[in-house]
């Protein structure tokens, strides 16, 4: 058990090893620091609850990082729970009670401050997906369970929120604080599903800080997902591409042209190509490196018609980004509203961008390109996510195949020469 004289110079000193570890102050017993192998350091305390004795299990109990205490408060404070132990009374016990009477609409704001790491990626939530979670759980969850108590949340007020969001309850339009901008919140079953799965993030959390027991969201009854079954098809490829030339002509942003055909013509996600940086894009692999997407880090492959977009394309003197924004140091986040602009043209009110990515996957999987390539075109964690998303392509492809198989076979049986294909009248039409 290592022991010091924790001080400020001890505190400024420390450094991380491969397994956390505990170093307990020589003056106060149960007094120490806790340093985990990302570089985080905390002052706890630990002491034996109740009437104490090496029978008792002991609790340890954090009380603050090193940046956010001096050892000498931190110091002060675990001198100050060691009396109240002594007292008969359990620290811990009393601040995990007292975690545990704060309110939903508190939980969230607590997950908001603390923007913990995922635990499949080990890093923060992105601020784009972060902005979007806060704003369901805001719209939704507040106004049905925001009042109450985070231990009292049961599966069925989880199932009652559900129902109450598909059918519409929380939908609303309103003004926005930004000028001429509008608040739009939807319902059904897409909202109902992406509230659940991020309230039982929120509930995650909480267990980890042992301010709950049990995730209510766990073993709701939450709408499953769709097949992705909307996409542009040839005719609408061909609107769009017609519309984006009337809009250049007009005197369109030419980012927020580019942009549109690179969504277009790669399948990557609008943020994707939005926020794309020019030490991601590498010309002499044909392929973009997006260090950070979705998915973490992911190759994708670029066509010759995507590396021509790119190759027209001027760097801008001071900015990383290959579309730098119009004002300030960001970059270009208008593509949205052009794309509105390209649909009203070509007469596509309910086609949005994401459309175009699944076009991508589904005119190369209907091509009878391997998934494992498509896959890597669409930036997925695997076949296995291609394949449990546009299944419905794949069921296609397969039914056509068995089809030709059997025409084949069923001229062979007949003693025919040549074997008729025979098509399939209501196969898709891509």
């Amino acid at each position: 058990m290592a022991t010091a004289k924790i001080t400020r110079r001890y505190v400024d000193a420390i450094k991380p090893t491969e397994k956390a570890f505990v170093v307990y102050d020589a003056d106060v017993k149960g007094f120490g620091i806790r340093v985990m192998p990302s570089g985080v350091a905390a002052y706890i305390v630990e002491y034996r609850p109740g009437e104490g004795g090496r029978g008792v299990s002991k609790k340890r109990m954090a009380l603050g990082r090193t940046t956010e205490l001096t050892p000498d408060e931190a110091r002060t404070m675990a001198q100050s729970k060691l009396a109240s132990v002594r007292k008969g009374d359990d620290p811990l016990l009393e601040r995990e009670t007292k975690r545990r009477e704060i309110k939903v609409h508190q939980l969230i704001d607590l997950w908001e401050k603390a923007n913990p790491a995922g635990r499949k990626t080990g890093k923060p939530m992105a601020e784009r997906t972060r902005v979007y979670t806060l704003a369901r759980l805001r719209h939704h969850v507040v106004p049905l369970i925001g009042n109450k108590r985070v231990s009292d949340v049961s599966v069925d007020d989880i199932n009652d929120m559900i129902r109450r969001v598909t059918s519409g309850e929380t939908k609303r339009q309103e003004k926005s604080k930004n000028k001429r901008g509008r608040i739009i919140v939807s319902g059904g079953d897409g909202a109902a599903r992406k509230v659940a799965s991020d309230l039982s993030i929120v509930y995650g959390y909480a267990i980890e800080k042992r301010i709950v027991q049990t995730n209510p969201v766990a073993t709701a009854r939450k709408p499953k997902a769709g097949k992705r079954n909307d996409y542009l098809r040839s005719e609408h490829m061909a609107a769009i591409g017609k519309a984006l030339v009337q809009l250049e002509a007009d005197g369109a942003n030419a980012s927020g042209i580019a942009i549109l055909r690179l969504i277009l013509i790669t399948g990557a996600r609008p943020n994707e190509i939005e926020a794309l940086k020019w030490t991601q894009v590498d010309l002499y692999a044909r392929c973009l490196r997006l260090t950070d997407s979705k998915t973490g880090y992911s190759i994708r492959p670029l066509s010759t018609a995507a590396m021509a977009i790119l190759g027209r394309i001027e760097r801008v003197e001071g900015s990383e980004y290959v579309f730098p924004a119009t004002r300030g140091d960001g970059y270009f986040t208008g593509s949205k509203k052009l794309w509105n602009e390209a649909r009203r043209v070509a007469n596509l009110p309910d086609r949005v961008r994401y459309h175009a990515r699944h076009a991508v996957a589904t005119l190369a999987l209907s091509a009878g390109q391997d998934v494992a390539s498509v896959s890597a075109i669409m930036g997925h964690k695997g076949p296995r996510t291609t394949l449990s998303t546009y299944a419905h392509v794949v069921d296609d492809r397969a039914t056509r195949a068995a089809e030709q198989v059997s025409s084949q076979i069923t001229a062979a049986m007949e003693g025919r020469q040549s074997a008729e294909i025979v098509p399939i009248e209501n196969a898709k039409a891509v």
